[in-house]
């Protein structure tokens, strides 16, 4: 690292302590990624990583712990982007089966259940949204959503009930989509 690197300049928002962490870890964080997932999706999953690191740059006291950080939320990135498109290939498969099946209507009917249900949880706060994204469309653990988030497992716990609390006062008019919600936690 250059020697007129500051992690008080960091720290604050100097952008020339920013490049130069930028340009120090860059390549060897993109090439640690390659090796988990594939090429395409490499440099934006360490470009987000920067961008966390340049969003949370306070909470920083030297390059060690700057690496760390880089690393680890390369790590965590590169294992949702994995899980992301397992979810995508097992979409593309049932959409396959479900065009080979005779019962196209039930298929149509479910879709427009889940808009709904879709809708109502964009009507939730931002963090109980994210939570229940991540826990049941994702399919993240507790833990594994507690992690991403950077939270407590018990505020998981906790935005989880509570999001679906609201999500059936929500849908109180539709049973059919409180059915699906339910089928879908279960």
């Amino acid at each position: 690292m250059p020697e007129k690197f500051s992690i008080t300049a960091f720290q604050s928002g100097d952008m020339g302590a920013f490049n130069h962490v930028f340009n120090f870890f860059y390549k060897r964080v993109c090439f640690f990624a390659a090796g988990i997932v594939n090429e395409n999706f490499v440099e934006d999953i360490v470009q987000d990583a920067f961008v966390k690191l340049w969003e949370r740059r306070g909470n920083f006291t030297d390059l060690n712990v700057i690496k760390a950080f880089l690393y680890l939320t390369t790590k965590n990135s590169c294992i949702n982007s994995y899980r992301h498109q397992k979810v995508v290939d097992k979409f593309e498969n049932a959409l396959v089966e479900t065009i080979e099946q005779p019962n196209i209507i039930h298929q149509l009917i479910e879709a427009e259940v889940l808009e709904e249900v879709q809708r109502a949880v964009e009507q939730l706060p931002p963090g109980y949204r994210k939570v229940i994204y991540l826990s049941y469309f994702e399919g993240l653990s507790n833990q594994e959503t507690a992690d991403y988030l950077q939270v407590s497992i018990n505020t998981v716990k906790t935005q989880k009930v509570r999001s679906l609390r609201i999500l059936r006062e929500i849908l109180k008019h539709s049973p059919t989509a409180i059915a699906l919600l339910i089928h879908k936690v279960l």
